[in-house]
């Protein structure tokens, strides 16, 4: 109940941008919304990991600023995760950072591996099957759904104040001398 208070002020906004989305399109789990970052999951792209008890799935969290304090610089974040749905633990696998023009920032692999509780993550609870009518989204491709969403937080802000330019004065003219003859 909580995702869908949270994405009720950011929702207009993904419709809007995602108004003219093809007939063919991929629908995308919100599993995290706030007014400054969406996280989705594509249900379509979960493995079942050998053994049956664990998934691997990936997510993206669309960030309108990646790095706090500073001018805002826009982007997303790719995490491939683990999810053991028995025992109800999650492990982070690697995660890549990217700029809002696709361009790779960084790459880090889990060298740990290590289990961690998460039974309130709504990832597992997604990647597990234990979410009924929750948010989700809808593009053609999941990078038109990064670019949609990046869009409408653009087309959101504010313009700056408009500036008065600062007009040089012409340089004075010489007087000319008359030339004696």
């Amino acid at each position: 109940m909580a995702l869908r208070t949270r994405l009720r002020p950011i929702l207009p906004a993904i419709c809007a941008a995602l108004a003219a989305t093809p007939a063919v399109a991929s629908v995308y789990a919100v599993v995290q919304s706030s007014p400054d970052e969406v996280t989705v999951l594509d249900p379509a792209g979960i493995e079942t990991l050998p053994g049956g008890d664990w998934r691997r799935a990936s997510s993206v969290a669309v960030k309108r600023n990646l790095v706090t304090g500073g001018p805002p610089q826009p982007g997303y974040v790719r995490t491939v995760n683990d999810y053991d749905c028995v025992g109800r633990r999650i492990r982070w696998r690697s995660f890549f950072v990217y700029s809002e023009f696709g361009a790779l920032i960084l790459h880090k692999d889990n060298a740990d591996l290590i289990w961690q509780g998460a039974d309130s993550d709504a990832g597992l609870r997604t990647v597990c099957g234990d979410t009924h009518g929750e948010a989700s989204v809808s593009a053609s491709s999941l990078p038109q759904l990064v670019i949609g969403l990046m869009r409408t937080w653009q087309d959101a802000a504010p313009a700056p104040p408009l500036q008065p330019a600062a007009v040089p004065a012409p340089p004075a003219r010489k007087k000319a001398r008359a030339v004696k003859p």
